[in-house]
This record gives structure tokens, sequence and C-alpha cells, in this order.
């Protein structure tokens, strides 16, 4: 039989509807040949000849070819025919089937189309992912094709591979268990039984809509798919490797709701990401700082006078900090951070800039033009994710005085993938906030010394010292002289004594902290300091008297013969550290010369500490003498010294060591 060049296709559009004939009037002119199991049109040479063996597709009865010129009729349809009383029901919708068959096995090959599957997972997030996996369209050679049952046609295909044709175009999805693929589509047209073959391949040069019921691949295209959803859920960071779930699966307690699992596996895969993002980093964008200080107005005032409120705010651009080594969960002093970073040189300096505000109106702005701190040398990150840092974390991080940088991805919302959170990590300030950086404490002084002398707050201390003044001069300067240096004395043996167990601090346990300014030796000393203001005695509240290392702590060591604000034994020792101090200092060191000889504490020296003080003596009295103002000291602190210590007033009177700039 010659074949022409029509080939099966998958037609896509939807074919227009026919009207489907009635089975019983269709001329039957296709059979099975029993004997070669091959298809048989009624004009096939062995029909002709009787050499075929037909039979009914469908019933299997026998059937007798009618050709043209035979009894019944002068030029009768050609066909085949049932015998006599023979039931007919599906006999030329499976010929019809068979028929097409035929043809289908003279192409020998098919058009299949495209297989496509999906697979959903679902992220710890509760979050639907789909993947796809496909197997393209492709063309196969056909070697056999057979009718299998009275609906569907077996295929054979050159590389041995079998695949059935369901020609209903109605069969579902799935498997004939048997691993052979499964296509349907709709042949159920009986007027094809009664086609020629000519006829037939006009007809089927396009077939009707072809759909895979099973393919060869299914297992492995079902798997590509799967993993591809699984893949999608672990780059928006919501799924992780096998491995990583059995690892978590050895320290989940049993009896927790799987709920809070699912939410703890998120927050460990974030977790673990975000550090490993950040120890690759060779670089992060930080926030600015910010320290901000506010004034109101005084209790005292009970709404008789003016009601301000002075703020100032020091703040920072956000900075890039380049890493030279990143390391995780190594201890640092009784903490385990996320991640430790080591900060390339050279290290960026400290800008910034202070804002004042009265009343909540813009007053001043002063921007930094000169920086002296860099960057810290190191800097901690903690990476959060529901759970931020609790107050006893943040209390061991203030007492290890180490810039800190919190990372709240759980603030981030929504999906990210993986880049999108290096790129979030690494480059963006959202979700990252300072916990603790050690240019606070200096800029908070700043800022508390800037408030100190505007002009609000001048007014406000004025007025408050007019307010107390009445009761401060009911008590005698004498008496306040007293308070003033047990205050001292209390206040500075204090924090010697919690400096040396700081030091000796270890374990998890709060280390001690130093007494501040809010502390009541520390209040009892300033209330002191005022009263004698008030009593024509100012500057005993000054940072160069009562700060640490101050004129008020040195002259007490040197009156008792001990350390008082120093953790040493003896007045010597204290000299001793006097004599090495910088040029800031310098000016008061002729106040010290007057101490030992008034307080009698050289005579406590051994020869070798008597030699070496009179040498450092010497050297005063050298620059004394010489009129160097590094060694000549401003007057505004004698009067007062003469009332606190009134054994050196007659040494402070003569003038010896003042500086004639400052009278």
């Amino acid at each position: 039989m010659a074949h022409d060049s029509s080939i099966w296709q998958v037609d896509t559009h939807t074919a227009p509807v026919r009207p489907m004939p009635n089975a019983d009037t269709v001329p039957l002119t296709w059979a099975h040949d029993s004997r070669t199991g091959e298809p048989r049109y009624i004009h096939d040479p062995e029909v002709i000849d009787g050499s075929a063996e037909c039979q009914c597709p469908a019933c299997d009865l026998s059937l007798t070819p009618v050709l043209a010129g035979q009894p019944l009729r002068r030029n009768p349809t050609a066909h085949f025919r049932h015998p006599k009383g023979a039931q007919k029901d599906d006999c030329t919708l499976v010929a019809a089937r068979l028929a097409a068959i035929r043809h289908l096995q003279e192409r020998g090959f098919i058009d299949l189309p495209r297989r496509r599957m999906s697979a959903n997972a679902t992220g710890f997030s509760g979050q639907g992912y789909e993947g796809w996996a496909e197997k393209p369209g492709e063309r196969v050679s056909i070697t056999s094709a057979v009718l299998h049952d009275h609906a569907t046609a077996l295929l054979t295909l050159d590389d041995g591979r079998e695949f059935l044709v369901d020609l209903t175009g109605q069969r579902v999805a799935g498997s004939d268990g048997q691993g052979r693929a499964i296509v349907t589509l709709f042949l159920s047209d009986p007027a094809i039984a009664m086609m020629s073959p000519d006829d037939i391949r006009a007809r089927l040069r396009l077939l009707p809509d072809i759909r895979w019921c099973a393919h060869w691949d299914d297992q492995a295209l079902q798997a590509a798919a799967s993993a591809q959803a699984q893949q999608t859920a672990r780059e928006a960071m919501d799924a992780w490797e096998e491995a990583d779930e059995a690892l978590f699966r050895q320290h989940l307690p049993s009896d927790l709701e799987p709920a809070v699992a699912q939410q703890w596996r998120r927050e460990t895969l974030l977790h673990s990401e975000v550090k490993a993002i950040l120890e690759q980093a060779s670089q992060i964008t930080t926030p600015g700082l910010d320290v901000e200080v506010t004034r109101y107005a005084p209790d005292e005032f009970s709404g008789e006078w003016e009601d301000n409120t002075l703020r100032i705010q020091w703040m920072t651009a956000s900075t890039t900090l380049p890493l030279e080594n990143t390391q995780l969960e190594q201890r640092q002093g009784s903490i385990v951070p996320d991640v430790i970073c080591t900060l390339r040189e050279p290290r960026p300096y400290i800008y910034g800039f202070a804002e004042t505000r009265l009343d909540g109106a813009f007053e001043e702005l002063i921007e930094d033009t000169h920086s002296s701190q860099q960057w810290p040398r190191t800097v901690l990150i903690e990476v959060t994710v529901t759970h931020g840092i609790d107050q006893e974390k943040l209390r061991r991080i203030q007492a290890l005085n180490m810039s800190t940088l919190e990372i709240d991805i759980g603030s981030l919302g929504g999906r990210v993938t993986r880049e999108g959170l290096r790129h979030l990590v690494v480059n963006e300030t959202i979700g990252k906030r300072w916990v603790h950086h050690p240019a606070w404490r200096l800029r908070l002084q700043l800022l508390e010394t800037e408030l100190d002398q505007h002009p609000v707050s001048v007014r406000f201390q004025e007025r408050l010292a007019e307010l107390r003044r009445p009761r401060l001069l009911a008590t005698p300067a004498s008496e306040w002289v007293l308070i003033y240096l047990a205050a001292a004395t209390e206040f500075h043996d204090a924090n010697t004594r919690i400096d040396k167990a700081r030091r000796a601090h270890k374990g998890e346990r709060p280390a001690p902290v130093l007494l501040g300014k809010d502390s009541e030796p520390w209040l009892r000393l300033m209330e002191a300091a005022e009263a004698l203001a008030a009593h024509g005695y100012p500057g005993a509240a000054d940072p160069e008297m009562v700060g640490v290392a101050g004129i008020i702590s040195r002259l007490l060591s040197i009156r008792h013969n001990r350390g008082v604000g120093y953790a040493f034994d003896t007045g010597y020792q204290v000299l001793n550290a006097i004599t090495q101090s910088g040029p800031g200092y310098q000016q008061w060191h002729t106040l010290y010369p007057m101490a030992v000889k008034t307080y009698a504490l050289e005579a406590r020296f051994t020869p070798k500490q008597a030699e070496r003080y009179a040498s450092w003596r010497q050297g005063i009295i050298d620059k004394v003498d010489a009129g160097d103002e590094t060694h000549l000291r401003p007057a505004r602190y004698d009067a007062v010294l003469g009332v606190l210590f009134p054994e050196m007033a007659p040494r402070l009177a003569n003038g010896y060591g003042r500086s004639q700039q400052s009278q």
C-alpha cells in the first residue's frame, strides 16, 4: 500500500462539533484478519480473493465480505456483513478505531505531545511552593500497532518501548500498572468505519487533542518537579536540606507541638543563613549612632516658673565597616555572640552632628569637624528572629563595653530569597540597630556638658540655687566641709573597692557596678559643694576637684597617708602616681608639696623615697621660678581648698605657684 506524507499531529484547537452518525446505519468496511492479526479493508486484495479470514474486532464474529455486484443489490456499497441476528452494539465504533490503527501503523510514526508534571512543597512558614518538570514533545517511530481492547491500541516503538493509546478521549490520568505510557484522544466517530484508507488519511491529518495519562518518565518527572519545588522553598529561605533536618531533630523535644517545631525550624534556618552570610562578607553596612539627652524643668518650680524642655541629640550617618576577619560563636567575656567581626585597617573615624531643640523647635545644629575616635577594632553581632536580646544579655553586653549590632531578621517580613537576604544583611540597614556602643558613654558626657552650659540650663540652676540658698546658708560652712569631705571619701573609697572587685570578677553573674552620679554619696557631695558655693567658696563640684584622680582625692590621700580613690596603701604610692601625671594635671602640682609639708608625710618616706620626692619637688620649683605656665595653677580653687584643708590655708594664701594670669 502506498504511503503518503501525512502524519499524526496534536491539534491544540477544539475541533468543530460534527453530528455523530447512527452506528446501525454505517456500513462496516473494516475487519480484523483472525489469521494474521492485521486490520483489513473491504477492498484489500486479501479480502477480494478470499484469503483473509475476516472477523469483527468488537464481537469476534465471522464477517462476510459483500462486494459490489453481489446479490441483494445491483451495485451495493461494499461492506462486511455480520451473521444474521447478531448484536452489533459497538462493532462500528471498534471497527472505526481499527481503521485508525491501520493508518497509524502504515504511517510508522506519531508526534507525541510534551509531558509536563507539577509538584508542591510546603515551607516552614506554611507557604506553598510549586515546581515543574517537562519532557518535550517528540516524534517516535512505530513498529507495531494493534488493538489492545475495544477502546485501546497498543503501540510498540522502534526502541522496544510500548504505550497505550486510549481512543475514547475520556480516560483519566493514571498508570496501567505495567509501566507503559498512556495517551488518550477521541477517535469514536463511527463514520471512520466506512472510510477508505485515503479518506482516513485526509480525515486524520490533524488528530484531535491528545493528552498524556501516563508517561514512561513520570516517576523521574515527578521527582524532578518535587526537587524543584523544594529548591524554590530553600531559595525562599523556607526549607532546608535533609541533613539539616536530621541535625535539627537530634535536639528537638519529643513533646513539642508541630506548629512550634515549624517555627523553630524557620528561626534556626534564618539564623544560620545570616551567620553564614556574615562569615563570608568583606563589609557590612551599619545604621547610624544616636545619643539623646532631654532636660525638663525641675520639679521644684511646680509651675511657678517657665516650663522649658531642652533636648540635644547626637547622630551619625550609616557607616559601611570593612571586615578583615569574622568568627562564629566564640566566647567573648560572659557571652557567646553569634558573630565576632574584626575591622580591617584603616578603620573609619566616627563623625556626627548634634541637634539642639527647645520645646520641640529647632535651635541649633553643630557638625563634628574633628574626630579622634575611631571605630572599635571588634564588633559583635547578634542575630535575632522572633526573640530579641533580653535584659540579662543586654546587661552583659554593656558590661563588656563592646560595640554590638543586632540584626532582627524577623522584622524584615515577607518572602525573601537567599540572594535578597544577603543583600539586606550586608548592604542595608533595615532590621539593624546598635545594642551598645563604646562611643555612647563619651558622647553622653559631652551632651550633658553641653546642656549644663545651655542658657536654659544655667537659668534652671540659678533659679534652683535661689530656692535652696536659704536652707543651705542655715548650716555653717564648717559643717558643710565635714559633709563634703566625708562624702568624697566614701564615694572614692567605694569605687576603689568596686573597681578591684570588677577586675577580679569571673563567671556568669553580673559584675559589680561603680557608683554613679545618682548614688547617695555623690548627691551628698554635690549638695555640700553647692552649699559651700552659697557661702562664698565656689568650685568644689568641678571635675578637676572631684573627678577620678582629682585634686580632692589626691589631697585626702596625702592627708591620711593612704589611697583615697587609689588602690594604694600609702600616701607615697599616691604621690608617686601623681609624679607620672600628664601635662593636663601638672598645673596643680604645686598643691601637693604643700600638702606633704602640711601633713608631715615626708617623715614617713624611706631614704630612697625621700630622694625621689626631693628630685620631683625641685623640678616643680624650677618650673615655677622660670614662670612656666604649665606648672602655675589657676587661683580659682585656692579659697575653697583653704576651707576644706584649713591647715594648708596659710601656704595657699602666700600665692606661691599661682598663675598671675588668673588673678
